[in-house]
């Protein structure tokens, strides 16, 4: 099994800030940012399924890149953002050295990470198939999937928009491939 996680393309509140509104969809840029994913994958990645959050800036990046690489979305409820700030970010660890010895989780960020991994239990629930999986999400999400499946609780993985962290499974092991790959976009078209 392969994983290849992106973040939504920039959106409307990337761009212009609260006045874009509950569930913004993408802006301009992002439009081109995920039409250039789309073009990339389909040109370079054999994708054999794709699942995308509900939320508007992921769906749709999902539905652009869909369009190159001629396959259905299906929707995860939970691959969903998290609800507010004191869930974005993991524990503090006490030490560099030392994740396992980190201070207590808020609850919101339990919920928040008891959610994605409901859906990442989902998602591998057949890990030994032979499969590639884009999942088109949001930086929080895609940080927590990557911190779960590293065993990284105090990680905060951040990405940039469109941005693919590619992964396969060996049957022992991750492999990561790359994080935060870019290739896809020329850096006047790359934002974070």
């Amino acid at each position: 099994m392969r994983l290849l996680l992106v973040r939504h393309g920039q959106s409307l509140y990337q761009a212009l800030g609260a006045e874009a509104g509950e569930d913004p969809p993408l802006s301009p840029l992002g439009i081109v940012q995920a039409h250039r994913l789309g073009a990339y994958l389909g040109r370079y990645q054999r994708v054999d399924r794709i699942l995308s959050s509900p939320l508007r800036r992921a769906h749709q990046t999902a539905t652009i890149a869909a369009e190159y690489l001629g396959l259905p979305v299906a929707v995860d409820e939970d691959l969903r953002e998290f609800e507010d700030r004191f869930t974005m970010s993991p524990p503090p660890a006490r030490s560099p050295f030392d994740p396992d010895g980190a201070e207590a989780a808020t609850p919101e960020r339990l919920r928040f990470v008891e959610r994605v991994s409901g859906a990442l239990r989902r998602l591998l629930a057949d890990p030994e198939r032979d499969e590639t999986i884009l999942v088109a999400a949001h930086g929080g999400t895609v940080g927590a999937i990557l911190s779960l499946l590293l065993g990284m609780p105090t990680a905060r993985i951040w990405s940039a928009n469109t941005a693919i962290h590619n992964l396969r499974w060996t049957g022992e092991f991750w492999v990561i491939r790359y994080l935060n790959r870019q290739d896809h976009l020329p850096r006047p078209l790359r934002s974070w």
